[in-house]
């Protein structure tokens, strides 16, 4: 089924045109990977679908429902959650508190208890750290952070926006193995990262940007081994 489609997205800032006509869609169950260099379009994308920034022209459709106008805290309610680039965590509050705000549209007590109860599963330093001020935490306790409050909403979609920027190599590695993980319990990931290979060897499929537009795309493996992106993305020649 499909979840999530882009149909000829078209972003400005102003005068500059950030994506150029793009479609592609995500089905239910994948992670689907979006990779390209700095400049690219990759973030726009992510906020053009979580609802920060508005196309100039073409349509978002999330499980057939035209969401296009659709305000970002709404999107959220109907099941598309985003850890943003650079993690925007409230470092003032603890870290049950900024979990507790991945879930300030749910009403199901019981519910938000069970993903409570996930999110410290799958991130066991957290419940270490319930108390502790989210701003007073390392990289890669914010970011397990970040993804932690994406989930207490519950979201069908996850936007993952360069979950290892800023990061040591042992918590890139963890984070990645815990994204395998929360697609396998069920929840449908799109990926923004610049660690290309970490992103292609776990992607269903997967979609180069350049300057705003798509220009390769395919399985993770078809990518993986497709000599261009090899040169450009891997740093095998």
């Amino acid at each position: 089924m499909t979840l999530l489609e882009l149909d000829s997205i078209s972003v400005h800032y102003g005068r500059i045109q950030a994506i150029r006509d793009m479609s592609f869609s995500v089905e239910e169950g994948e992670i689907v990977s979006l990779i390209g260099a700095n400049g690219a379009g990759k973030t726009t994308t992510m906020k053009t679908i979580s609802g920060l920034l508005n196309p100039s022209s073409g349509a978002i459709r999330f499980l057939g429902q035209d969401i296009t106008k659709m305000k970002a805290h709404i999107r959220v309610v109907h099941g598309i959650s985003q850890a943003p680039e650079g993690r925007g965590i409230f470092p003032g509050m603890t870290v049950l508190e900024n979990l507790d705000m991945g879930a300030f549209g749910r009403k199901d007590r019981s519910g938000m208890g069970a993903d409570m109860e996930r999110v410290f599963d799958l991130f066991p330093r957290l419940k270490e750290r319930q108390k502790q001020l989210g701003g007073t935490m390392s990289g890669g306790e914010q970011q397990m952070l970040a993804i932690g409050r994406a989930l207490m909403s519950n979201p069908k979609l996850l936007l993952l926006d360069e979950p290892s920027m800023g990061l040591a190599p042992q918590f890139i590695r963890q984070i990645f193995r815990i994204v395998t993980e929360i697609n396998r319990q069920g929840t449908t990931v799109l990926l923004v990262e610049q660690n290309a290979n970490q992103a292609l060897a776990r992607a269903d499929r997967a979609f180069v940007l350049e300057t705003g537009e798509i220009t390769h795309s395919g399985t993770g493996k078809e990518l993986l081994a497709n000599p261009a992106i090899k040169e450009a993305y891997l740093g095998v020649g």
